[in-house]
């Protein structure tokens, strides 16, 4: 096995282990001898998302993107950053890309799936305790969860979790007509899944 390669590796165990920052130095030192590594730049950029640090991740993604377009994930991940950053008609932009690329149901429905969970996160965490998103509060926190919870259920209509919580995001936000929407979207999902 090549010395890169290891090396590699072993940035990739420390991310699975949840030492990210250990893995982003392995990886720093890969992009120092191959500023073009894309394997190198998208595992950074995965380190950094997993560490909140979305912006700097979105450079990774980015620069993964200008090294290799074809590929459909460094798409989908820098469309996860710009919806952490509240950035949804960026994120709308980079996933038709992604889905242009990949265009297999299943993979279109994980993504959703992806970003119903970053939409959920964005809802229940907050304050010191965040590790999604840049920290909105209040009102604003709930509307940048309405908009990635409302992409995620434009990529995948059956996601009844993702119903659920646009229902809650709307009775946050004082919309009881929009509650009383989603909630029923939810339980007709909920209602199809169970038959």
């Amino acid at each position: 096995m090549s010395n890169l390669l290891a090396a590699f590796n072993e940035g990739v165990s420390h991310s699975m282990s949840g030492n990210h920052q250990a893995a982003i130095q392995v990886f720093d030192r890969l992009l120092e001898q191959d500023p073009s590594d894309v394997l190198a730049l998208s595992a950074k950029g995965s380190s950094l998302v997993s560490l909140g640090r979305p912006r700097e991740a979105l450079k990774c993604f980015e620069r993964a993107i200008d090294l290799d377009p074809e590929t459909a994930e460094h798409y989908r991940n820098a469309a996860l950053c710009q919806l952490e950053l509240d950035e949804p008609e960026a994120a709308r932009g980079l996933l038709e890309e992604a889905l242009q690329l990949n265009t297999e149901q299943a993979w279109r429905e994980a993504t959703a799936v992806e970003i119903a969970n970053l939409g959920e996160a964005l809802l229940t965490e907050s304050g010191k305790h965040r590790t999604r998103g840049i920290g909105l509060t209040g009102k604003a926190r709930y509307r940048h969860a309405r908009h990635v919870l409302e992409l995620a259920l434009e990529l995948h209509p059956g996601l009844a979790e993702a119903a659920k919580a646009l229902a809650d995001v709307w009775a946050h936000l004082g919309d009881t007509e929009k509650r009383d929407q989603y909630t029923q979207l939810a339980g007709r999902l909920l209602r199809s899944i169970a038959s």
